[in-house]
């Protein structure tokens, strides 16, 4: 009985760690340029293409689904089952 439920455990959490969405909750946001007339280069994640992108930021509104780099971007958004 103590083997199966050590074994129920192991299986529990392998499936809960592969499950798991580590991915900011900003990336879920679509990508929105705002209201302004800036030029900021930044990235977001396309939801549909499931990468970062780069895109033109006027500088004020938007929202968080928005990164100085790429790098950022993808290690917030982009993850590996």
């Amino acid at each position: 009985m103590f083997k199966l439920s050590i074994f129920l455990f192991v299986l529990a959490t392998a499936f809960s760690v592969i499950s798991a969405d580590y991915s900011d909750p900003a990336c879920k946001q679509p990508i929105e340029p705002g209201t302004c007339y800036g030029y900021f280069e930044v990235y977001g994640y396309n939801t549909t293409t499931e990468k970062c992108e780069l895109f033109i930021y006027g500088g004020c509104e938007g929202n968080d689904n928005r990164y100085e780099t790429i790098g950022e971007c993808q290690q917030a958004c982009e993850y590996d089952c």
